[in-house]
């Protein structure tokens, strides 16, 4: 790559570093990547377990235990001292995919429980989804989930005790609370603008300090190539309008892309673009 081609590289970088927010996939996982009390920290504030306390804490983390299943990485994993489990995930546009998170739990019993365990042995489980904007709109702060009893009219309505839980927290949330005071915080590029302490303290060294700007260029480029390459086999190799503006989406939600940048990526032709752009300016369906 000659010199004026790496310093192009290195301004399209920035910008993109620029516009990174906490909410955005690729951003998320770095900003907690060896952050345990910043984890923590976040979990307590969305689970509401004031107490909670990690012993262990992972990125990406990848379960392969059952072979030749759909593998399974988790964005930000972590367990406490009875070891129940804790993932939290965000979620771009506003489909709850319900499917997706019933087999990410799935997939976190299996590896939490090796052979020849009891199943009494399996711990409780949170999984947190981080949505973009909740199916109801911006005035539904969050969702719980549980396994209940249908009720027969006979019987109290009372969850099971199989210590299973999901959580959809819905980012668009603004309410005068914790939760709306760290969603706000979540959704902000600008590191100036994020209220807590500790999570404005880690973005801006990823945004502002030369060795943080560094490691997320390097995470960028990375990401650049990969997506080039996953986006011609995937998108133009599929040739469908609907796959193609869910990678474009999907470019734009965990890279930080621009949509221009995204079509440039995926070698959009010119002639197709502006149909492109205007179906991406429609909400995605929650249906």
């Amino acid at each position: 790559m000659g010199r004026m081609a790496e310093e192009e590289r290195t301004r399209k970088d920035l910008e993109r570093l620029a516009r990174f927010r906490v909410l955005d996939d690729t951003f998320m996982r770095q900003v907690f990547k060896d952050q345990r009390e910043l984890t923590q920290h976040v979990l307590r504030v969305l689970t509401s377990i004031r107490g909670l306390v990690l012993v262990d804490h992972e990125t990406q983390r990848d379960l392969k235990r059952l072979v030749g299943s759909k593998s399974v990485v988790l964005d930000v994993w972590g367990t406490d001292p009875k070891g129940t489990q804790y993932d939290m995930e965000v979620q771009s546009g506003s489909d709850l995919d319900p499917l997706r998170f019933r087999y990410y739990g799935s997939a976190m019993d299996v590896e939490a429980l090796p052979a020849g365990a009891d199943y009494g042995d399996l711990p409780e489980r949170w999984l947190i989804v981080v949505l973009e904007c909740d199916p109801d709109g911006p005035e539904r702060k969050l969702r719980h989930y549980r396994m209940r009893e249908e009720g027969d009219g006979t019987s109290a309505d009372v969850p099971l005790a199989d210590g299973a839980h999901l959580i959809y927290v819905n980012a668009a949330w603004r309410g005068n609370d914790e939760i709306g005071s760290l969603m706000s915080d979540f959704c902000q590029s600008d590191p100036a603008q994020i209220h807590d302490a500790m999570l404005r303290e880690r973005v801006q060294y990823l945004k502002t300090d030369p060795e943080g700007v560094r490691e997320m260029c390097r995470i960028s480029d990375e990401i650049y190539n990969e997506g080039i390459e996953q986006g011609i086999e995937q998108g133009i190799a599929q040739g469908a309008r609907g796959n193609l503006l869910a990678n474009v989406r999907s470019l734009m939600s965990s890279v930080g892309w621009t949509a221009h940048e995204a079509l440039d990526a995926l070698q959009v032709p010119e002639s197709e673009r502006k149909d492109v752009l205007a179906e991406l300016q429609t909400p995605v369906s929650a249906d």
